[in-house]
């Protein structure tokens, strides 16, 4: 988690702001006027003017808590200010402490979030005024954030669909991979928000917007033209949850860009996302390889290794005898999460295989969306995480 920058200009602003320190996630860095330093504060003291030092921690910090007049904080923070999806969370507290108000970014940036916690910290009242809080309804563009979705629409499509939401306009909502509490067990769903149990259903109704939570890569694909060009009216936003995992064996030096083209063509044929790749998975003696390290780097995942034991038991126990892979036993083998035992690998590195148990033991399932394709030297395989 980052730090949040806190600026106090006056005597009572910096008490509150002592008070407000580390009590944050993530931490607080405290930014304080000279006049009202203490010898034992752990802060960075500042001289007036004051807009310098409010321009350098908008520029350095994704969070900042200002105690100053809400009129004095915008005519401060107005040139800096870019967009919503790059400026940083900003709220405004005044002098006696009553009001925590998230002045910008409170919906994409968190200062929502960050009004309602120096709130608390301060046992002040929130002012919040983003319309899906205020509605006390679904935020579009937030959903699943925090379980790692990636949002996946153009931001015409996401404003309207955020528009349907608020407005009370009907609005559809199929899953198909995922996470399923990303709304509040306790908390009936707005009634204008449906949940279909299937895409034909979605699309044969009268939504105007459609939320869509899929790990495939055009999840309407095979529907047939009619179907499609039902969706066609409709605002359509798609979320790719984190669950996918890839399981890969590699010979030393195999380059990057062929890796990369391995993935890319498997997933594409099973019509899998990659922006649901949750981790790339491989055997503890490829944890080094610089190819994998790298594949994993592009795609801003993990590369989780296990274990020639671990990856072994995922096999069935005769494999691991001495006596070798019989005819009876790659039989077996086979049936057990659709693996394949390959005896090449395991007279070489003492392992059955690579690519399959990997992703099996990276999402804990017991079966694979994807056997293992091979490339000229390189495999892979696709589990589903379960959930």
């Amino acid at each position: 988690m980052f730090s949040t920058a806190v600026v106090a200009v006056s005597r009572r602003g910096v008490d509150l702001a002592r008070t407000l320190a580390g009590s944050l996630e993530g931490g607080t860095d405290l930014y304080l006027h000279r006049r009202f330093l203490d010898a034992g504060d752990y802060a960075q003291a500042f001289d007036l003017p004051l807009r310098p030092i409010v321009g350098r921690v908008l520029a350095e910090y994704r969070a900042v808590v200002l105690f100053l007049p809400v009129g004095a904080a915008v005519r401060l923070i107005a040139p800096y200010l870019q967009d919503k999806h790059q400026d940083p969370a900003v709220v405004c507290v005044d002098d006696a402490g009553r009001f925590a108000v998230s002045l910008v970014s409170g919906h994409i940036g968190g200062a929502d979030q960050l009004a309602e916690a120096v709130a608390r910290v301060l046992s002040a009242t929130p002012v919040i005024t983003s319309a899906s809080h205020v509605s006390e309804t679904l935020a579009v563009d937030l959903l699943g954030r925090e379980f790692g979705w990636k949002l996946e629409a153009d931001s015409v499509a996401v404003t309207r669909a955020s528009a349907a939401v608020v407005n009370g306009d009907p609005v559809g909502i199929f899953q198909s991979a995922g996470e399923t509490d990303w709304w509040p067990r306790d908390c009936p769903l707005p009634g204008n928000l449906t949940i279909h149990p299937s895409l034909a259903s979605l699309g044969a109704s009268a939504c105007s917007a459609v939320l869509l939570i899929s790990d495939e890569g055009n999840p309407l694909a095979g529907m047939g033209e009619k179907f499609q060009q039902a969706f066609a009216g409709k605002n359509l936003v798609l979320y790719r949850p984190s669950t996918l995992m890839a399981g890969m064996g590699c010979r030393r030096g195999v380059p990057v860009a062929e890796l990369e083209q391995l993935l890319v063509d498997t997933f594409r044929e099973a019509n899998l996302s990659l922006g649901s790749l949750s981790c790339i998975a491989t055997a503890e003696l490829k944890q080094d390889e610089p190819g994998l390290l790298a594949l994993a780097e592009k795609y801003g995942v993990q590369l989780v290794s296990f274990s020639g034991d671990q990856l072994n038991a995922v096999y069935p126990p005769v494999l691991v005898e001495p006596t070798g892979l019989t005819s009876a036993s790659a039989e077996q083998a086979s049936n057990v999460a659709g693996l394949t035992p390959s005896e090449r690998a395991h007279s070489l590195l003492g392992i059955w295989g690579v690519s399959e148990p990997a992703a099996i033991l990276a999402s804990g399932s017991n079966s694979l969306l994807v056997p293992k394709h091979k490339g000229a030297r390189a495999t892979v395989a696709v589990a589903r995480k379960k959930l």
